[in-house]
């Protein structure tokens, strides 16, 4: 885009000055009845930025012959139309969600003219799926996905980035809440039935060690050998007599037999 500004002098040229960049071409032309024309010109590239941009552009030049100088200002702002420009998708809420929770997509762009619509798409191995229509884009969540949306207006369109959707899950190394708690109640179960399980072994350990010496003692009791020492047998000598008939022998002169028998002392 280039602009001109001209200013005819009967005199001398006029100086141009504008708030553009100071490497504008500056052209100084007489005209046929004796005045000159002073033009001021430079090229841009407009685009969406410079949308609103104000160009002030001023001129000074000499009058009556030098003696005065005379000043005159213009200026001239920049209507430029462009196509969606910085399309993105934001999601509420953020991170990973519950499957069978609802999400909210929402798309957003900037342009001039305004958008006129919005589209959806899922992203798949097949490609790109539409599936919805409008800024706003709410469903209920059944499955990790892949989401964009394109702006457009009657000059163009764009594109946003990919938006992922994770759900809790093993897939992506989480655990829902209820399932950590339910790890935790049975991790606590297992600790108490071990603390019973070793209490009650070592019960039984001590009342097994208390019946075994019961049992040993008894059985020492019952087995102690009987005194070993032998018994001494003495023999004793005892001498029987044969009682006399009164009218065959004398007690004295009779025959006595001697019988020995072992005695326990």
């Amino acid at each position: 885009m280039w602009f001109i500004i001209t200013e005819p002098c009967p005199q001398s040229p006029p100086e141009l000055t504008w708030n553009l960049q100071t490497d504008s071409q500056r052209h100084i032309e007489e005209n046929t009845n004796g005045n000159f024309t002073t033009k001021i010109q430079k090229n841009i590239t407009l685009s969406d930025s410079d949308d609103g941009f104000t160009i002030n552009c001023s001129v000074r030049y000499p009058v009556n012959k030098g003696e005065n100088v005379k000043t005159a200002e213009t200026q001239q702002t920049l209507r430029v139309s462009y196509s969606p420009k910085n399309t993105s998708v934001s999601i509420s809420p953020s991170g990973l969600v519950s499957v069978g929770s609802w999400v909210n997509l929402t798309c957003s762009s900037r342009a001039k003219p305004p958008v006129s619509s919005f589209s959806w798409f899922r992203i798949s191995k097949d490609g790109d799926i539409k599936v919805a229509d409008g800024d706003f884009y709410s469903f209920n969540v059944t499955e990790n996905a892949e989401y964009r949306c394109t702006a457009t207006n009657r000059i163009g369109n764009q594109t946003s980035e990919v938006i992922v959707l994770r759900i809790k899950g093993p897939s992506d190394g989480s655990l829902p809440w209820e399932a950590i708690l339910g790890g935790g109640v049975v991790l606590i179960c297992l600790i108490i039935c071990s603390l019973a399980l070793l209490c009650w072994r070592r019960k039984n350990s001590t009342n097994s060690t208390v019946h075994q010496n019961q049992a040993q003692t008894i059985e020492s009791l019952s087995t102690e050998p009987e005194s070993t020492t032998e018994e001494n047998i003495h023999y004793g000598e005892i001498k029987f007599t044969k009682k006399a008939s009164t009218s065959s022998a004398q007690i004295n002169g009779g025959e006595v037999d001697t019988v020995y028998a072992p005695v326990k002392m």
